[in-house]
């Protein structure tokens, strides 16, 4: 069964890295096994500044339930690891038998964990859109710059 579960979630990580690269805006880096939380780093593709999230990928065979909603199941203390990234967050729920994904923001602590992400979550091309300048705009209105500037090192 550990098998049939890493090959699933092998085959969901390639939907996805294919899924979020279509439009070209996007240039997705997979972590590897040795990250437990996440499986993605996403830069953005086209401004001068690296803007990036972070991505931590599900996948099921299971699809949509009744609620129309993907079948996937994260516990609460793994979405409180990915929020703890100073950055967006996202978790990626990848339907293996349609090859469809779909985008979940992880941006508060949650007080429960997540048992399906719902079907308006698609990572179409407008959502691919929406979400480059979801992130855009996160890292242009925080103060980064200032604070790097004026950051003291001690080396």
């Amino acid at each position: 069964m550990a098998k049939k579960k890493n090959e699933i979630g092998e085959i969901g990580e390639k939907v996805f890295n294919l899924a979020i690269s279509r439009d070209l805006i996007f240039r997705a880096s997979p972590l590897g096994e040795k990250w437990p939380t996440s499986d993605f780093y996403v830069e953005l593709v086209g401004p001068k500044e690296h803007f990036y999230f972070i991505v931590q990928v599900k996948s099921t065979n299971e699809g949509i339930n009744g609620a129309n909603k993907l079948r996937i199941n994260i516990p609460k203390d793994k979405l409180h690891k990915l929020n703890e990234y100073y950055c967006p967050t996202y978790i990626a729920g990848v339907d293996i038998k349609t090859e469809i994904v779909y985008l979940f923001p992880i941006n508060t602590k949650r007080h429960k964990g997540v048992s399906g992400i719902p079907i308006s979550y698609e990572l179409d091309s407008s959502k691919r859109k929406k979400l480059f300048d979801d992130v855009k705009s996160f890292w242009t209105g925080t103060n980064v710059k200032a604070y790097k500037s004026k950051f003291k090192h001690k080396l």
